[in-house]
């Protein structure tokens, strides 16, 4: 799972679409194998055209990368290890000069900017991508847009949008953000037994968790079951959107903006957002929820909390069948339940959705210094396209080392066991190219698992606010404000601070916080990107 990248982002779930490529200055034709790997050496694509500046300019250019795919937990590999970087290489007339960071990944590049040790293709998200244009760190794309064609056309203008700031493209989309990965599961086997019905209202959902958590639906004579599992960066946004608003408890830089009937609206100083939190104050009070809630962030924790078999209703990503997941629940549970995908309940006001859709917001940048040599930048860009729209390097780049970490029979190329190797995650640093939905990458078995995110999808709310949005550096109340919000969402769910005072809440958002300065700041940017007139 693509979880360090998530993260960092803004990202992102998503940290989700990654190519695995390879690369090394050595090179080397088909037949021997490369060193210390004991994989074959690296051999170009057949039938993928070299790009056009590797057959004009003959000039080899050294390409400074900072960042790239996922699992950036895992260290890379050497270069002389590395088949698909001596591939990438070699294709290209480059020096892949690769640099992997797991945590603080936008204050050390920071540090590197300011020692003039700037790298020439920066992976960002778009808040940090506006930041180093307004620090004059990186280009401005268009025109070498123009030079590159397939890529260009490879997204619609409304990807292009998420990559502008002020008018002008200052990012190429990285990987694929995906909309619908979570969606809510509930105990199938625990409604029937309980003679319940799948729940289509937040009132619905309420009697179905309190008969989860009081009525035995194991069976063992035990009062030790919850209604749900979610945590407050997992979930609480996806039930308060039954009531309209979203507040984006799981993201580390959120807006908390949206467009209601054309108008803009600061979701956690909206009305429906006390009705949001009046109803999860009910299911805390009724200690209808895990009672870890609030700490409950680690991913392996959450779903192994799921995996022992005490909860009936919880949110999770659309593989939680997989035969990897299956395993431990009957390993840990001593069973494997029947968990099924339902719609998400309608609220009060007809509200139906799961998440807000996710635009483009992760991209790469290219840094101005680069884009100083004209055939560097043009080498760069063709780089891109390269990767992006050649369908014989995907492969590569997606999934890794052809006969180590895939094999092509019959015209079917199908993973191996060594592709979900975690020693093997190196490979995963190229994954910047993978498809959203491709079931390769996500090592799907089985069949029902993408008709689970069909599901989700159906339930995703449109934000034209995204990704337009970002933060204004004079902003010095932007960090406080969030963590004040925060805070006082949690105090209001576990009932620490009685819903009586939110009118009071709302009027400190609006006096110590300027609220009514950061909403004009985001209705200009959007009046600028053309999203309000």
């Amino acid at each position: 799972m693509e979880i360090k990248r998530t993260q960092m982002r803004l990202l992102g779930l998503t940290l989700g679409a990654a190519v695995v490529l390879g690369g090394c200055s050595g090179g080397g034709g088909g037949g021997g194998t490369a060193a210390g790997t004991g994989s074959p050496a690296p051999a170009t694509p057949a039938g993928s055209a070299k790009p056009t500046a590797a057959a004009v300019d003959t000039k080899s250019y050294a390409i400074k990368v900072y960042n790239a795919g996922f699992a950036l937990d895992r260290p890379h590999i050497p270069r002389e290890q590395d088949p698909i970087r001596q591939m990438i290489e070699k294709k290209l007339n480059i020096d892949f000069d690769l640099t992997i960071v797991a945590q603080d990944a936008f204050n050390k590049l920071n540090v590197m900017i300011a020692g003039g040790s700037t790298p020439d293709l920066i992976w960002s998200n778009r808040a940090e991508a506006v930041k180093l244009y307004q620090q004059g760190v990186v280009a401005t794309l268009d025109e070498a847009l123009n030079q590159t064609p397939k890529l260009k056309a490879l997204y619609d203008d409304k990807w292009w949008q998420g990559m502008k700031f002020e008018g002008k493209t200052i990012g190429i989309p990285s990987y694929d953000d995906i909309s619908g990965i979570n969606g809510w599961w509930i105990r199938n086997d625990w409604l029937k037994k309980l003679n319940l019905k799948v729940p289509t209202t937040p009132d619905e959902l309420l009697q179905v968790l309190r008969a989860f958590t009081n009525d035995d639906p194991d069976g063992n004579g035990k009062k030790d079951t919850y209604g749900i599992l979610v945590g407050a960066n997992r979930g609480m946004d996806q039930l308060s959107l039954m009531f309209g608003v979203n507040p984006s408890f799981h993201d580390v830089n959120p807006p908390y903006v949206s467009l209601d009937n054309g108008k803009l609206v600061y979701d956690n100083a909206d009305p429906r957002m006390k009705d949001a939190l009046g109803y999860l104050n009910t299911i805390v009070k009724e200690n209808l929820i895990d009672p870890d809630w609030v700490t409950l962030v680690d991913d392996a924790k959450f779903k192994e909390r799921i995996f022992k078999g005490k909860v009936g209703f919880t949110l999770n990503d659309w593989r939680l069948m997989e035969p990897n997941y299956t395993k431990q629940m009957q390993d840990i549970g001593g069973s494997v339940p029947e968990w099924v995908v339902i719609p998400s309940m309608k609220g009060p006001r007809g509200d139906q959705a799961l998440e807000v859709q996710k635009f483009q917001k992760n991209m790469w940048v290219i840094s101005k210094e680069a884009a100083k040599d004209p055939g560097k930048l043009k080498r760069i860009m063709e780089m891109l396209e390269y990767f992006y729209t050649d369908k014989e390097i995907y492969p590569y780049l997606a999934y890794g080392v052809k006969d180590v970490h895939w094999k092509e029979e019959g015209g079917k190329i199908a993973t191996t066991d060594a592709f979900l190797d975690p020693n093997n995650f190196w490979i995963r640093h190229y994954a910047f190219v993978r498809k959203g939905d491709d079931p390769l990458y996500f090592n799907i078995r089985n069949p029902k698992t993408n008709d689970y995110q069909a599901i989700n999808r159906k339930y995703i709310k449109e934000n034209p606010v995204f990704p337009y949005l970002s933060q204004d550096p004079a902003d010095t109340l932007y960090t406080d404000r969030i963590k004040y919000v925060q805070e006082m969402n949690i105090k209001f769910i576990t009932g620490k601070e009685p819903l009586s005072k939110w009118d009071d809440y709302v009027k400190t958002l609006e006096s110590k916080f300027k609220l009514g300065d950061l909403m004009e700041t985001y209705r200009k940017q959007l009046v600028q990107a053309g999203i309000l007139k």
